[in-house]
Protein backbone atom coordinates (compact mmCIF):
# COMPACT_ATOMS: atom_id res chain seq x y z
CA UNK A 1 0.00 0.00 0.00
CA UNK A 2 1.47 3.19 -1.14
CA UNK A 3 0.82 6.78 0.92
CA UNK A 4 -0.26 9.74 -1.40
CA UNK A 5 3.19 11.91 -1.22
CA UNK A 6 2.13 15.18 0.40
CA UNK A 7 2.99 18.63 -1.68
CA UNK A 8 5.13 19.84 1.30
CA UNK A 9 7.65 17.69 1.29
CA UNK A 10 11.26 19.32 1.47
CA UNK A 11 9.49 22.84 2.81
CA UNK A 12 11.15 22.67 6.24
CA UNK A 13 14.55 22.48 4.71
CA UNK A 14 13.24 25.26 2.59
CA UNK A 15 12.36 27.13 5.85
CA UNK A 16 15.54 26.17 7.50
CA UNK A 17 17.76 27.73 5.12
CA UNK A 18 16.00 30.63 4.81
CA UNK A 19 16.11 31.26 8.53
CA UNK A 20 19.59 30.60 8.42
CA UNK A 21 20.41 32.97 5.95
CA UNK A 22 18.28 35.81 8.01
CA UNK A 23 20.25 35.19 11.30
CA UNK A 24 23.56 34.81 9.26
CA UNK A 25 22.97 38.54 8.21
CA UNK A 26 21.96 39.68 11.43
CA UNK A 27 25.47 38.54 12.85
CA UNK A 28 27.29 39.89 10.27
CA UNK A 29 25.65 43.24 11.15
CA UNK A 30 26.22 42.97 14.58
CA UNK A 31 29.98 41.83 14.27
CA UNK A 32 30.68 45.51 11.75
CA UNK A 33 29.01 47.13 15.15
CA UNK A 34 30.68 45.59 17.38
CA UNK A 35 34.00 46.52 15.03
CA UNK A 36 32.73 50.02 14.84
CA UNK A 37 32.46 50.45 18.23
CA UNK A 38 35.78 48.98 19.24
CA UNK A 39 37.31 51.51 16.44
CA UNK A 40 35.85 54.53 17.58
CA UNK A 41 36.50 53.67 21.23
CA UNK A 42 40.32 52.92 20.24
CA UNK A 43 40.08 56.90 18.57
CA UNK A 44 38.51 58.27 22.05
CA UNK A 45 40.95 56.50 23.84
CA UNK A 46 43.65 58.31 21.39
CA UNK A 47 42.16 61.38 21.73
CA UNK A 48 41.71 61.60 25.58
CA UNK A 49 45.81 60.45 26.03
CA UNK A 50 46.86 63.69 23.33
CA UNK A 51 44.49 65.96 25.84
CA UNK A 52 45.86 64.99 28.50
CA UNK A 53 49.41 65.19 27.69
CA UNK A 54 49.00 68.79 26.33
CA UNK A 55 46.88 69.81 29.02
CA UNK A 56 50.51 68.45 31.37
CA UNK A 57 52.22 70.90 29.29
CA UNK A 58 49.74 73.62 28.91
CA UNK A 59 49.57 73.74 32.71
CA UNK A 60 54.02 73.83 33.28
CA UNK A 61 54.42 76.02 30.61
CA UNK A 62 51.51 78.98 32.04
CA UNK A 63 52.75 78.51 35.70
CA UNK A 64 56.78 79.80 34.03
CA UNK A 65 55.89 82.38 31.43
CA UNK A 66 58.73 85.03 31.89
CA UNK A 67 61.51 81.79 31.59
CA UNK A 68 62.14 80.63 28.35
CA UNK A 69 64.07 77.67 29.56
CA UNK A 70 62.84 73.88 29.76
CA UNK A 71 61.90 74.43 33.20
CA UNK A 72 59.18 71.72 32.18
CA UNK A 73 61.59 68.77 31.94
CA UNK A 74 59.17 65.68 30.45
CA UNK A 75 59.72 63.82 27.31
CA UNK A 76 58.83 64.98 23.92
CA UNK A 77 57.46 61.69 22.95
CA UNK A 78 55.52 58.65 24.71
CA UNK A 79 54.46 55.42 23.78
CA UNK A 80 51.06 54.63 25.43
CA UNK A 81 49.78 51.22 24.21
CA UNK A 82 51.65 50.90 21.18
CA UNK A 83 50.92 54.32 19.62
CA UNK A 84 53.60 57.23 19.83
CA UNK A 85 52.32 60.81 21.11
CA UNK A 86 54.53 63.62 19.69
CA UNK A 87 54.77 67.38 21.81
CA UNK A 88 55.70 70.52 20.83
CA UNK A 89 55.41 73.56 22.74
CA UNK A 90 55.70 76.59 21.39
CA UNK A 91 55.75 80.37 23.10
CA UNK A 92 56.05 83.78 20.63
CA UNK A 93 55.67 87.40 22.54
CA UNK A 94 52.24 88.98 21.59
CA UNK A 95 53.08 91.52 19.13
CA UNK A 96 50.44 94.10 21.33
CA UNK A 97 51.79 94.28 25.32
CA UNK A 98 53.22 92.22 27.17
CA UNK A 99 51.57 88.74 26.66
CA UNK A 100 53.27 85.44 25.95
CA UNK A 101 51.35 82.68 23.00
CA UNK A 102 51.74 79.83 23.61
CA UNK A 103 50.79 76.56 21.84
CA UNK A 104 51.24 73.03 22.51
CA UNK A 105 50.71 70.26 19.31
CA UNK A 106 50.22 66.72 20.25
CA UNK A 107 50.41 64.34 17.05
CA UNK A 108 50.47 61.05 16.55
CA UNK A 109 49.87 58.49 13.34
CA UNK A 110 46.36 57.79 11.98
CA UNK A 111 44.89 54.58 12.92
CA UNK A 112 44.73 52.55 10.32
CA UNK A 113 42.11 49.80 9.23
CA UNK A 114 40.37 48.33 6.05
CA UNK A 115 37.36 49.81 5.16
CA UNK A 116 34.77 47.96 3.63
CA UNK A 117 35.00 49.47 0.06
CA UNK A 118 38.26 48.59 0.50
CA UNK A 119 39.12 45.46 -0.98
CA UNK A 120 41.34 45.10 -3.72
CA UNK A 121 44.85 44.25 -2.60
CA UNK A 122 47.18 47.11 -2.80
CA UNK A 123 44.62 49.71 -2.18
CA UNK A 124 45.00 52.24 0.56
CA UNK A 125 43.90 51.42 4.09
CA UNK A 126 40.80 53.42 5.53
CA UNK A 127 39.91 56.72 3.90
CA UNK A 128 42.11 58.76 6.17
CA UNK A 129 45.52 56.90 5.50
CA UNK A 130 48.10 59.82 4.91
CA UNK A 131 48.89 62.27 7.95
CA UNK A 132 48.46 62.07 11.22
CA UNK A 133 45.93 62.83 14.22
CA UNK A 134 46.53 66.43 15.54
CA UNK A 135 45.38 68.55 18.49
CA UNK A 136 46.92 71.95 19.28
CA UNK A 137 46.06 73.84 22.42
CA UNK A 138 46.47 77.70 21.97
CA UNK A 139 46.53 80.35 25.08
CA UNK A 140 48.51 83.46 26.01
CA UNK A 141 49.55 84.58 29.51
CA UNK A 142 51.05 87.93 30.63
CA UNK A 143 54.13 88.38 31.26
CA UNK A 144 54.08 90.64 34.26
CA UNK A 145 53.94 89.68 37.67
CA UNK A 146 50.76 89.37 39.12
CA UNK A 147 51.03 91.86 41.91
CA UNK A 148 51.94 94.57 39.32
CA UNK A 149 48.44 97.08 39.00
CA UNK A 150 47.69 96.00 42.34
CA UNK A 151 47.03 99.19 44.58
CA UNK A 152 47.97 98.73 48.24
CA UNK A 153 45.22 99.90 50.90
Amino acid sequence: MRHPTSQQAGLALIEALMASAVLGIGLVGATQLILQSLQKARENRQITVAQHWAQEAMDCVQAQPLTHSTACPSPQTRVVQGVPYTRQIFSSSASAGPTINLTVRVTWPRTRHRTSASTTPGQDWGSQASGENQIEWRSSVSALPAWVGVSLP
